[in-house]
């Protein structure tokens, strides 16, 4: 896992939520769909827990010796967005955060925090696996391409929301 993957999904989160107003952070593309501030809580929640999952639960969990890692399958399957997925309640937002530059601190902290451990770090990944509600069971370098893609997911859906009819004017 090149770390350049996070560091760009990171780049691209924070671009997405950058400079909106009240009226379009709020914004819901219908009534079914969230707001672009829930669809970023929900991307700073999932961030915070797998870094902190990375960095500690997961290292006590070996991988099955019969595990065939394929961070591919993971991009494809997140990044493809043809799978709608229901996020586990835990990851629901419910209104942690007010703005986008509250969410965008927590989320840059949590990231940073997990890429300054993976600089340093020589623990084996690949060699600790925990289960993905979804995707079944995921060692930690498909954990990290399972949270770069997470969030280039989402970045989509709020660049969709911003595409949308209704949207609000800067």
């Amino acid at each position: 896992m090149d770390l350049r993957e996070l560091e760009a999904a990171r780049d691209a989160f924070v671009a997405s939520i950058e400079g909106l107003h009240e009226a379009q952070w709020r914004f819901r593309p219908s009534p079914e769909q969230w707001s672009i501030a829930e669809v970023a809580e929900h991307v700073a929640l999932v961030s915070g827990a797998i870094g902190l999952m990375v960095r500690g639960p997961l290292l006590s969990a070996p991988a099955d010796a019969t595990h065939l890692p394929d961070e591919a399958k993971v991009r494809a399957r997140l990044l493809g967005r043809t799978h709608k997925a229901k996020s586990p309640d835990r990851f629901l937002p419910r209104g942690t955060w007010s703005s986008p530059e509250e969410v965008r601190r927590e989320f840059v902290v949590s990231r940073e925090e997990l890429l300054a451990w993976l600089r340093h770090t020589d623990a084996p990944l690949r060699s600790h696996a925990m289960p993905h509600p979804a995707l079944g069971t995921l060692d930690g370098v498909e954990w990290l391409a399972f949270l770069a893609a997470h969030d280039l997911r989402h970045v989509a859906q709020i660049e969709d929301a911003k595409g949308a009819v209704g949207y609000p004017a800067g």
